[in-house]
């Protein structure tokens, strides 16, 4: 890939997200089509939280936090840079998710799980940014990535994301524990989703 063409990430503001989800843009994430994603991140999950929790970067309305235990979500934190997103997954619980920009969170504990759900396309320089948040795991955490992949191959979008996944994989800082393309045949969608390790 010839990497000065491709752009590096999505410029979005709070002002932006917070009038699509005003305008339910994102309600079909709910939808049955969406499901089959979640499903796999929440896999991982499962596998890895323990007492430190979770941290959910661009959670969104808290589809994610729906389909948690009652014990994983007392150790969850959401976080998003859209309040309109943040007041609607806030009437599920109070405590649990906080409005905050990806780019410039820094978090306030260890999780020993970090993920990034359809979130790394607003981004730059994906492994300094996940390498920062690597951080901010326990000594056994893993980071879920979740990238869709347009169907319009054409798509700038669509080159951004190869290369972010490019880079994640050959950048000799993380080691891939796990990687899942998964494709729903009925809404021809397509992701890639990362289970990602440190190096030690």
């Amino acid at each position: 890939m010839e990497n000065a063409k491709i752009q590096d990430y999505i410029e979005s503001s709070q002002q932006q997200w917070d009038e699509e989800y005003r305008s339910n843009m994102w309600s079909y994430l709910s939808d049955i089509t969406e499901y089959a994603r979640y499903s796999i991140v929440y896999g991982y999950i499962r596998k890895f939280v323990a007492d430190e929790g979770i941290l959910d970067m661009g959670c969104g309305t808290g589809i994610l936090y729906d389909m948690l235990l009652d014990s994983e979500k007392d150790v969850y934190t959401g976080v998003d840079l859209s309040e309109e997103a943040i007041k609607i997954a806030s009437s599920k619980t109070s405590k649990r998710f906080h409005c905050g920009d990806i780019n410039q969170y820094v978090p306030t504990k260890r999780y020993d799980v970090i993920i990034f759900n359809e979130s790394l396309q607003y981004v730059p320089n994906t492994p300094s940014k996940l390498l920062e948040y690597s951080h901010f795991l326990t000594p056994d955490g893993v980071i879920i990535s979740s990238l869709y992949s347009h169907k319009n191959t054409l798509d700038p979008d669509y080159a951004m994301v190869e290369y972010k996944i490019e880079e994640m994989e050959q950048c000799g800082l993380f080691d891939v524990v796990d990687k899942v393309s998964l494709f729903n045949h009925n809404a021809g969608l397509k992701w890639y989703i990362h289970l990602l390790k440190k190096k030690s």
